[in-house]
């Protein structure tokens, strides 16, 4: 695992600039009980630096996820019946994915059966960089092969407590 000691400061935007010239994030993050990882996430890609933020959703928690981010997009996905990502919204999220540069991936979306089996498609199918984190890395756990078949770079952000043998 690499440590940061301390970052660079970001340069100042230029007037010249618009949202649309910094990077457009899409996170695919939370469930019942996990809209705090979501709201984490979308809040820690505008502060790190990202122009335009997409969080997606189950259709049930966009409501509270848009009074809360007023600052991020929000996007309703099909959902399964535990109020979790659904396989049913595969080809929405891949063509939401061609509209931004980066995809983070995992933030509280749960280990629920359908949406961990979604989550090791959307690894193999996703044709951006990406950032799996927290359920995306469980769901890894048991198909590490998987990351072979990622199309582009993903970055994975293991807390230490994962890290250790």
């Amino acid at each position: 695992m690499l440590r940061v000691k301390k970052l660079p400061k970001f340069n100042p935007r230029k007037s010249n600039t618009h949202k649309g010239s910094y990077g457009r994030v899409l996170v695919l993050a939370g469930s019942p009980g996990m809209t705090g990882a979501a709201y984490l996430c979308s809040k820690a890609a505008l502060r790190s630096g990202s122009g335009i933020v997409t969080l997606g959703v189950p259709e049930s928690l966009n409501p509270v996820m848009e009074v809360k981010l007023t600052c991020v997009m929000t996007r309703p996905l099909p959902e399964t019946k535990a109020s979790t990502l659904s396989n049913k919204g595969r080809k929405e999220i891949i063509k939401l994915c061609e509209s931004h540069d980066v995809v983070a991936l995992g933030p509280g979306l749960s280990q629920q059966p359908e949406t961990r089996e979604l989550i090791l498609w959307l690894i193999k199918n996703i044709d951006r960089n990406m950032v799996i984190d927290a359920d995306g890395l469980n769901a890894l756990s048991d198909n590490v092969k998987i990351l072979h078949k990622i199309k582009k770079h993903a970055v994975l952000t293991p807390h230490p407590g994962r890290c250790h043998a």
